[in-house]
């Protein structure tokens, strides 16, 4: 019995199933470039449009600051000390009849630590028309100036506080007493603490 094989259609049906299998493994391969490409387009323009926002930004910045820095120089200027420091003098008036001192203790009251206590409290303006509040906190040890530092920083009522200085209370003959001294410095907002709406009546 003779059985009769053909050797070249095996050969050509090997060759045909190679370049179709590696032909869709290129089309794959080049649709994932094509992809990859894409997203590293799109990275690229963002972060050369976050650079952009960057630089503007740091531009606006240093034209602001530039604008503050002149209005400081001109207020000290020899001719204008006089005006700018009745400008200061009527600024504070107006801070001081403007600030609700109720509410500036409600808040500070909720926000002090149990060993602190406020001792005094004094209101500026800033050359940007922000109200600074310089307060003088006497207690136990450092700890409670930085446990009230952070619970400024936390509170939307306060901005950016800074311990100025820490001083050792003295007792009579200058025996040190176990009571320090802190001055604080932040910025307030008072309107932060939204007002209390009046109750409305049935029938009105």
């Amino acid at each position: 019995m003779r059985v009769n094989i053909n050797l070249a259609s095996r050969k050509h049906e090997d060759v045909q199933q190679f370049f179709l299998r590696w032909g869709v493994a290129l089309v794959l391969l080049a649709g994932l470039t094509l992809l990859l490409g894409a997203l590293s387009a799109l990275k690229y323009n963002r972060v050369i449009k976050n650079a952009k926002e960057t630089i503007d930004t740091q531009q606006k910045i240093a034209q602001l600051q530039k604008q503050l820095d002149d209005a400081v120089a001109y207020e000290k200027r020899p001719e204008n000390i006089e005006i700018t420091q009745e400008k200061k003098y009527w600024n504070n008036q107006i801070i001081r009849r403007t600030v609700s001192w109720t509410q500036l203790l409600n808040d500070l009251q909720r926000i002090m630590p149990n060993r602190a206590f406020l001792e005094s409290v004094h209101p500026e303006l800033t050359p940007d028309n922000r109200v600074t509040l310089k307060l003088l906190i006497a207690g136990e040890k450092y700890e409670d100036a930085l446990d009230l530092q952070k619970n400024l920083e936390t509170s939307k009522c306060f901005h950016f506080p800074k311990i100025l200085s820490d001083t050792l209370e003295k007792e009579g003959r200058g025996v040190p007493s176990n009571l320090r001294k802190f001055e604080i410095e932040t910025n307030y907002t008072a309107e932060c603490t939204a007002p209390a709406r009046p109750a409305i009546r049935e029938g009105m």
